[in-house]
């Protein structure tokens, strides 16, 4: 448990990151990504210039998806021979009758 002292230095610090419009995350990556996560988060922090191409392709890429096709989303890469018998299924013969 943190101190008082800790506790008054740690929202002193988060306060004054707000006024420059900062906000605090926290986030569970692999070990091999730590690296590159920091290097992103200074970068988006405290280089505008190097920021707004790193926004723009970081937005592109994970904001806005290519639309898929009904194609993309139920399309198999297996052969045709894989499917054989899967979907000739014999339908009913006649409807049900239901008491509405």
């Amino acid at each position: 448990m943190a101190t008082r002292s800790q506790r008054k230095a740690t929202r002193a610090h988060r306060s004054r990151a707000a006024q420059r419009g900062l906000v605090r995350v926290e986030v569970q990556a692999r070990k091999a990504d730590a690296g590159l996560i920091r290097a992103l988060a200074e970068t988006l922090r405290g280089r505008p210039e190097k920021a707004k191409a790193v926004r723009s392709t970081l937005a592109s890429a994970l904001l806005h998806p290519e639309p898929k096709t009904a194609f993309d989303i139920f399309g198999s890469d297996l052969a045709d021979e894989v499917f054989i018998g899967v979907f000739d299924q014999p339908r009913q013969r006649g409807w049900r009758k239901v008491d509405l």
